[in-house]
């Protein structure tokens, strides 16, 4: 009997996860993301058919998010084949609201890295662009915190004092009852606002990937333009000689 340890799929996903931080954080070379053909390379030694892992690519738009302890975090990531030029993150973000906090920058850039803390309408999301190695990698999380903020930390308070002001009256069954609305409708907004932050961060992972991809396009274009204008100067160079 074989001593060899077999891994299920959840923690070969794990595993591999792991391995590629522990790369990162050792400043190794690794190029982010995985290109279709080596997926069908990966399934076909696994033993997975064709069909299903298509299947499983056009899937993969649900799934691509890792979700914190109940769900008040997420994190979204893209990648994009192509280095994009940090002189360009500006306009890569162009547009976006950044959070301003009295210890720390919204913005920070080093090197081919570019953090940044942004508004999405809903709440805080976290950005952060890293390309070299000939992909650019977008990841994008979003946090329950300004969420907390606006709903169960106002409805704590009103909690507190409705309890205590109907309490001085005698009225503690009244005050425990609106204590308890409070707390059921704070959560319910809570619950409610998160979920749309996530969504806000999924399309700002989404957007953010677009503009890298429109950009390498637009940096690609004037060189296959002068390519295209230089054939003609050349054919009649060719031809008056």
């Amino acid at each position: 009997m074989s001593d060899e340890r077999m891994y299920s799929e959840q923690e070969v996903a794990a595993i591999i996860k792991r391995a590629v931080e522990l790369t990162e954080q050792e400043g190794s070379k690794y190029q982010p993301g995985v290109t279709r053909e080596e997926l069908l390379k990966i399934a076909e030694e696994v033993g997975v058919p064709v069909a299903a892992l298509e299947q499983a690519i056009r899937e993969s738009g649900a799934v691509r998010e890792a979700k914190g302890p109940f769900q008040l975090s997420s994190e979204y990531e893209r990648v994009v084949e192509g280095e994009i030029d940090p002189n360009q993150y500006d306009l890569i973000i162009d547009g976006l609201k950044p959070l301003n906090r009295r210890h720390s920058q919204a913005i920070t850039q080093v090197g081919r890295k570019l953090t940044m803390q942004t508004w999405n309408g809903v709440g805080q999301s976290s950005i952060d662009i890293t390309s070299r190695e000939g992909r650019t990698r977008i990841q994008v999380r979003s946090s329950a915190l300004f969420q907390g903020l606006m709903t169960l930390y106002p409805a704590f308070i009103g909690s507190m004092i409705a309890m205590g002001s109907l309490g001085e009256r005698g009225m503690i069954g009244m005050g425990v009852a609106v204590a308890a609305a409070l707390a059921t409708v704070g959560g319910g907004m809570f619950a409610f606002l998160t979920r749309k932050g996530h969504e806000k961060s999924r399309e700002l992972a989404d957007e953010l990937r677009d503009r890298v991809a429109q950009s390498l396009e637009v940096r690609a274009a004037p060189s296959q333009t002068s390519t295209q204008s230089d054939e003609p100067e050349t054919l009649q160079q060719r031809l008056g000689g």
